[in-house]
């Protein structure tokens, strides 16, 4: 059995990583370096942690609690990039 927390926090840099390189294979207008990829991956998967940590997972059966970091993880890469943007 994994600790749900470990669960929610590995998810959640899964979900963030995967939105990154949704961005990333999806830029078009210029280049985009690995060295900015890199860049952008880590602040997503801190961002992700950091929501994980309040998550409420109590309760949840494993599934869910995956579920539920992926879901963080996206949220958080989504709201880093756009605030860079604006």
């Amino acid at each position: 059995m994994v600790e749900p927390l470990i669960l929610v926090a590995g998810a959640a840099s899964v979900g963030a990583i995967l939105n990154t390189l949704r961005g990333y294979l999806h830029h078009t207008d210029e280049g985009y370096s690995a060295r900015k990829l890199a860049g952008s991956i880590i602040i997503a998967v801190l961002g992700g942690l950091a929501l994980a940590q309040t998550a409420v997972i109590d309760g949840l059966s494993e599934p869910a609690i995956v579920l539920v970091g992926l879901t963080t993880g996206f949220a958080a890469d989504f709201a880093i990039s756009r605030a860079k943007k604006d």
